[in-house]
């Protein structure tokens, strides 16, 4: 459905339930770690994260329960802020940065009304577009690696954010899956955080992230569990159990893949603008692995 009234879905009561209940916990377990002592919680990072938290999660619910055209402009919009970040991390040519612009707006409101055999031929021929800058200037001295950083920014962003999409227009999927799959990725990074903090002795990848543990990738699992258990309901047709590993598998993916990036870069965040987080992909990262191996079980196991 194109359009949708978000009031009108029975299940917006639990969710709404379920995301004031994480919400309330969290802020008393932030209390209790500062001791009540509300100064000290207010210039903290993990208090910035809750207040943006607080932000993200109904904004991306309403867009979700509205229909295919409210979250193909969301996808829109964190596209062309995912590719303005990427462009400075990757250092990309002027005309590599605004293709990736224009296919970032463009694509998630196609994947709203295009069938889907269209839209796969149009997945094939898009890296062929994607390297028309770079030959059009017949930039022998940096052509291949422009071909590299445009192709891979190509499905790190416009491809994987419409996704969102596509998730919702299969049958499987919808709004339901979206919305749990949302809070599966959240707290998969909660998790990993969490269990990083607490028992985390043995690095994952020293030289991407040296805070990044295994004990942090088992948070990851339990994280990911815990999100699609609270809201598997909503999406009685997906295969949550096979969900899990997934979405467990993309957080860590997507983490390590953003750390890649921001140390080629030697940037600490992709940008500023997020409290608590830094860009849009510090906190998207994980998001933009786990949609396209969500997609691809949905369509293993059909």
């Amino acid at each position: 459905m194109l359009l949708s009234n978000p009031l009108a879905y029975p299940f917006l009561p639990p969710l709404g339930m379920t995301l004031l209940g994480l919400f309330a916990s969290s802020l008393l377990a932030l209390l209790l770690t500062v001791r009540g002592q509300w100064q000290m919680l207010s210039g903290s990072v993990l208090f910035e994260r809750w207040r943006t938290w607080i932000v993200i999660a109904p904004l991306f619910s309403v867009a979700v329960l509205s229909g295919l055209v409210p979250l193909a402009l969301l996808a829109a919009a964190l596209g062309v802020q995912g590719v303005r970040e990427y462009a400075r991390l990757a250092n990309l040519e002027a005309a590599d940065r605004w293709l990736l612009l224009g296919l970032a707006a463009g694509l998630p409101l196609a994947c709203c009304v295009l069938p889907l055999p269209l839209l796969g031929l149009g997945l094939v021929l898009l890296p062929l577009l994607a390297s028309l800058p770079a030959l059009l200037a017949q930039d022998v001295e940096h052509g291949i690696g422009r071909l590299g950083r445009t192709g891979f920014g190509l499905w790190y962003l416009p491809v994987s954010l419409s996704l969102l999409v596509l998730l919702g227009r299969d049958p499987r999927g919808g709004p339901g899956l979206l919305l749990a799959l949302g809070l599966a990725v959240a707290l998969s990074d909660v998790g990993a955080f969490t269990a990083g903090r607490l028992f985390g002795r043995r690095p994952l990848a020293p030289r991407l992230s040296p805070s990044k543990t295994w004990a942090g990738v088992l948070g990851n699992v339990g994280g990911a569990a815990l999100g699609l258990g609270l809201l598997g309901s909503l999406a009685p047709g997906a295969p949550l159990l096979w969900l899990v590993p997934v979405v467990a598998l993309g957080a860590v993916w997507g983490d390590l893949l953003e750390s890649l990036l921001k140390r080629a870069a030697h940037a600490k965040n992709s940008a500023s603008w997020l409290p608590g987080f830094g860009g849009l992909l510090d906190r998207a990262d994980s998001l933009l692995v786990v949609l396209p191996l969500s997609y691809g079980l949905l369509a293993v196991t059909r």
